[in-house]
């Protein structure tokens, strides 16, 4: 039996102590998703059950952590919302980059680059240091997204990647059951954000605010209309899995 439609809300984490590593939350991204999290709470209908996926990174998962607690404490017991437990989902983490072979997140592979010694550059460093020579102010802005979204590499996962694996989490939190009324609240990054909406709007609308949304509300068959700063758009999902990208890969993206 199919599910009636559901809806996830795509949230970018709270600011960060930083980008030079996987690090988490400052005192102000801790009170952005606080108070982000009384907000939804207010949202949620009596009968609503709320699963939190979240990406992999501190600063998600730390996002997460908030949410849900403010979604418990504003809601009490006797709301009528069931409130599930965080669950990590590679599918909505950050950009990737490979190096030697291995796929990293792209601020541990910052980190990598920083303790790199002075002198010549391997070809992923350099990449690296296109992508973003600060990765601190220039970070914070949304600069190294707008590069990444609008410049060709080779050691970045590419953007179109990016929306496949990012629709790919997005369809598996469709609900078994035809009854439940599901809401997903997926704490993720400005990067697979973007990517999404470019693909969905035909342009980079450039950087979400710290705990900004994306609202995609999946219908029964399984078209689905995605909303952004009060602009509603039709999208069907992306095309099948083009032969020069690994399915493999995608459907074990960061799994043992």
């Amino acid at each position: 039996m199919g599910h009636a439609g559901y809806e996830v809300v795509l949230l970018r984490h709270g600011q960060t102590v930083g980008y030079e590593n996987d690090l988490g939350l400052t005192d102000l991204g801790e009170q952005q998703a606080s108070e982000r999290g009384k907000a939804l709470a207010a949202e949620l209908e009596p009968g609503t059950r709320v699963v939190l996926p979240h990406a992999r990174s501190a600063r998600a998962t730390a996002t997460a952590v908030v949410l849900r607690r403010e979604l418990l404490a504003a809601l009490g017991d006797a709301s009528g919302v069931d409130v599930g437990t965080l669950y990590p989902e590679p599918w909505f983490d950050n950009l990737r980059i490979s190096i030697e072979g291995e796929s990293l997140d792209a601020n541990v592979a910052m980190a990598r680059r920083l303790r790199l010694p002075d002198g010549e550059l391997p070809d992923w460093a350099r990449e690296l240091d296109r992508f973003d020579t600060d990765h601190r102010a220039i970070a914070a802005a949304g600069g190294p997204i707008e590069f990444w979204v609008s410049t060709p590499t080779t050691f970045f996962e590419p953007p179109n990647l990016t929306v496949h694996r990012l629709w790919a989490g997005i369809t598996a939190l469709a609900p078994d059951d035809a009854d439940e009324r599901r809401v997903a609240l997926v704490a993720t990054h400005s990067a697979p954000m973007r990517a999404f909406l470019n693909a969905v709007l035909g342009r980079d609308p450039g950087e979400p605010e710290n705990l900004e949304d994306v609202r995609i509300r999946v219908a029964p068959d399984g078209a689905a209309t995605v909303t952004y700063r009060g602009e509603q758009t039709a999208f069907t999902g992306p095309p099948p899995i083009p032969p020069w990208f690994d399915a493999a890969f995608l459907a074990a993206h960061g799994r043992p």
